[in-house]
């Protein structure tokens, strides 16, 4: 194959632009295309020959699958490699898009060398094509924060992308033979401490508690210190590496007494600051500006603002 198009699917501008900078810091040479929801994607799918589908789960007017159940009806694209990109672990949400059809699944955030991992073994395997030119997949770079600044980041106290052992069991030893070889499930519950250990300093009162997973591996409870439909101030305890600035993050708010109601907000961290005055403060503040702009999710955190407030 001479070139690659690569079709990069997401409402979020943000998460867009991260995927397709590493995207072509291994494939070099291949053609981007890019869609802000499912039915732009399709729009898109029938006007060029795309070989290779990175796309959200949570988008406005078409999901990831069903943009995914609408390839797999469709002849040109039913072996077409689709990936898909989202910040729901769930294992249900795994099954679903195996049964879909899903070729491989990364969940949000993720780092750059788990992505590129993930993106050129699935490329490989369905096209023979191998990552080449500068920024292959021998670049040490390793958060996805780094894809925007090109900076070397520190190595990550843990990894938040997990094999997906248990599809055999859940759907069948037949179904399971279809199933991608790698699907993270959901994120391992934080070690951080409860909010009561976390003080927010004088005149600054908790308004609520959140919980934040880090692109370079890890999460940590959250107490939120103010919040609005555009970013949230909060501090959490230091625990390991810190994350870096400009690193992607998943907010998980809940609401209802069932937690019945959730929204996964990706975002970023925007600063970071220590709340005591030397090198080994464990108190950390920081500030997190969304980027999503699902109608969903936003109704959802505008309940959650209305609540806390």
């Amino acid at each position: 194959m001479a070139k690659l198009n690569i079709l990069v699917v997401d409402d979020a501008a943000f998460i867009r632009d991260l995927v397709k900078k590493a995207v072509k810091e291994i494939y070099p040479g291949c053609t981007l295309h890019e869609a802000i929801n499912g039915r732009k994607a399709t729009a898109i799918m029938n006007s060029n020959e795309i070989h290779v589908v990175l796309c959200d789960w949570e988008m406005p007017e078409m999901s990831g699958l069903e943009v995914l159940q609408w390839m797999r009806s469709d002849e040109r694209y039913k072996k077409t490699p689709f990936m898909m990109i989202t910040s729901r672990g769930e294992r249900d949400h795994v099954v679903k898009a195996v049964t879909a059809g899903v070729s491989d699944y990364i969940g949000k955030p993720f780092t750059r060398d788990n992505f590129t991992a993930k993106l050129s073994k699935m490329v490989y395997r369905h096209h023979k094509v191998k990552p080449g030119g500068a920024g292959g997949s021998s670049n040490p770079v390793n958060d996805s924060a780094s894809v925007l600044t090109g900076g070397k980041a520190a190595q990550p106290a843990a990894k938040v992308q997990q094999d997906m052992g248990g599809a055999s069991v859940l759907m069948g030893q037949s179904a399971a033979k279809s199933a991608p070889p790698a699907a993270p499930e959901a994120p391992a519950a934080s070690s951080a401490p409860s909010a009561a250990s976390v003080k927010v300093g004088k005149g600054n009162k908790a308004k609520a508690v959140a919980s934040v997973r880090f692109g370079s591996g890890g999460s940590v409870k959250l107490v939120i210190k103010d919040i609005s439909l555009q970013e949230l101030v909060g501090v959490f305890r230091r625990e390991g590496s810190l994350p870096g600035l400009l690193e992607t993050v998943v907010v998980d708010i809940m609401l209802g007494e069932e937690q019945d109601e959730v929204a996964r907000i990706n975002g970023y961290i925007r600063t970071l600051q220590a709340q005591e005055a030397h090198p080994e403060a464990q108190t950390i503040q920081t500030v997190i500006r969304y980027v999503d702009d699902d109608p969903e999710k936003l109704a959802i955190l505008s309940k959650f603002i209305a609540r806390v407030r």
